[in-house]
């Protein structure tokens, strides 16, 4: 019988060590398979444009990872001597305290289920929650993701989301188009409305939300603009491409980039 100095394969230290280390193996293939679980089925779904939403398969890709996961904590037990018995005692117990102790997470996760659900907006889509508008990069089972007109990355639990007053801007037929003008540095308020009027008078672009300029930046002498407007999704391209036609020649030597 192998030994590992004074212990043998059968003391209840080398049992206990032995089991620990298989425990965080399992673990840690688990986790790693509970990602790969997740974004396999988000993918596949994700390709069946047109059956299956882009909320739904999010929804069923993390319910896929809590499967996974679920299913390796459940394997480890035998190891420790834990029966079915005990797992079901165990897991009573286990879920009155973290119901207890976890209230604000399990709202979060709860609301997740139900906007992914009920989908009052999906991915992609331009919201305003808590006077906060961008664009939604992702949900997940706790919070939801948002790309703000500024750029920034905005974390926000989806109990809120769930619970405030949300203005999705993206629920109609129209989508944003924005485009940089950048030009030498003028009366940049003039510019702005000057921009703002040539689009007004663009059939086409949505009165409402109306076009909007806004300064990026200067560098070097050149100022940056930002040109926001509303389009029908069937007309973006045509009409972007009037909008760059009329800031062209509204600026001749200006350089202008769709985004």
């Amino acid at each position: 019988m192998p030994y590992f100095g004074a212990l043998s394969l059968n003391d209840p230290l080398i049992q206990l060590l032995l089991n620990i280390s298989r425990a965080l193996l399992i673990l840690g293939v688990a986790l790693v398979l509970a990602r790969v679980a997740r974004r396999w089925v988000v993918r596949v779904l994700s390709r069946a444009r047109g059956r299956v939403s882009l909320n739904t398969a999010t929804l069923l890709g993390n319910l896929a990872q809590v499967g996974v996961m679920f299913l390796g904590v459940v394997s480890i037990l035998p190891s420790f001597g834990v029966d079915w018995t005990g797992l079901l005692a165990l897991v009573g117990a286990a879920g009155l305290a973290i119901s207890l102790s976890m209230q604000d997470l399990l709202k979060n996760v709860i609301a997740g289920i139900y906007i992914l659900m009920e989908q009052p907006f999906r991915i992609g889509d331009r919201i305003t929650v808590k006077e906060a508008t961008g664009v939604v990069l992702g949900i997940e089972l706790r919070t939801t993701v948002l790309c703000t007109d500024e750029n920034l990355q905005m974390i926000v639990p989806n109990n809120v989301v769930l619970t405030e007053i949300i203005t999705n801007r993206s629920a109609t037929d129209l989508k944003r188009q924005l485009v940089i003008v950048s030009t030498q540095g003028g009366n940049l308020t003039e510019m702005g409305r000057q921009i703002t009027d040539a689009l007004n008078d663009l059939e086409g672009i949505a009165a409402t939300p109306p076009p909007a300029t806004a300064l990026e930046g200067i560098k070097e002498g050149i100022a940056r603009l930002r040109v926001e407007f509303w389009v029908p999704s069937t007309e973006r391209i045509a009409v972007t491409a009037l909008v760059i036609e009329r800031l062209r020649a509204l600026y001749p030597g200006a350089d202008v980039d769709v985004l």
